[in-house]
């Protein structure tokens, strides 16, 4: 065959069963059929993958389910501890205790105007703060001997006299029941005891029998 610029070539050959990309042809039938199908039209293929999209979907939402549930868990388990831990603190405020076993060797007030009490022990023993607060004195005072002053809320103010041993320093925080100190017999004393004082509004404040103030917060002798 001519073609129009003149050069000579020749026709494709018909070929038997050529078909286009998605169709077969068949020879039995002299026509077309469809082409291996990739599903889309199946509709058992469809439910199959309808149900399997749906089983992603229901085990993405019951992930989800289940992080949010243990999300809430923490939040449960840290607001019980932090609840826990603010009852203990508001416990700890309140509390006070002895601060030295031993007997009551002199009284507050009397005839010469005794401004605390005496608690007679063996000489070394533990004196402890008797509430939680903050060191505002740790020496020596003339008449006092080995003295710790301890400044609690509401400018409480607690005072450990004729300690043998000084065990905190200026500025620290003690906690109620931390020892301060031991028993002694230094400065103007006649044997080893703790000369103990309550004072309110400061260390300078007004002393006040402590054997009274302990009872206010359920401690006795």
């Amino acid at each position: 065959m001519i073609n129009t610029t003149g050069i000579a070539h020749s026709e494709p050959a018909v070929i038997s069963g050529l078909r286009t990309a998605g169709t077969i042809f068949d020879p039995a039938s002299g026509g077309v059929t469809d082409a291996a199908t990739d599903g889309l039209s199946d509709p058992a293929l469809l439910e199959r993958q309808h149900d399997g999209d749906a089983a992603r979907r229901q085990a993405q939402a019951d992930r989800v389910d289940r992080d949010e549930a243990l999300a809430q868990m923490s939040i449960l388990l840290l607001q019980q501890r932090t609840t826990a831990a603010e009852a203990v603190r508001q416990q700890e405020e309140l509390r006070w205790v002895r601060p030295i076993q031993a007997r009551i060797t002199q009284r507050f007030g009397g005839a010469n105007g005794h401004p605390g009490i005496d608690l007679g022990a063996p000489m070394g023993t533990q004196v402890v703060a008797a509430h939680g607060g903050t060191v505002i004195y740790a020496g020596w005072e003339s008449g006092y001997g080995n003295f710790v002053q301890v400044r609690h809320a509401n400018n409480v103010v607690t005072c450990y006299a004729h300690l043998s041993r000084i065990s905190v320093r200026v500025g620290q925080q003690v906690a109620t029941g931390q020892q301060v100190g031991l028993e002694g017999s230094t400065g103007f004393s006649t044997g080893p005891h703790l000369h103990f004082e309550v004072r309110l509004g400061g260390q300078n404040g007004t002393k006040v029998d402590p054997l009274a103030w302990l009872a206010k917060h359920n401690v006795y002798y």
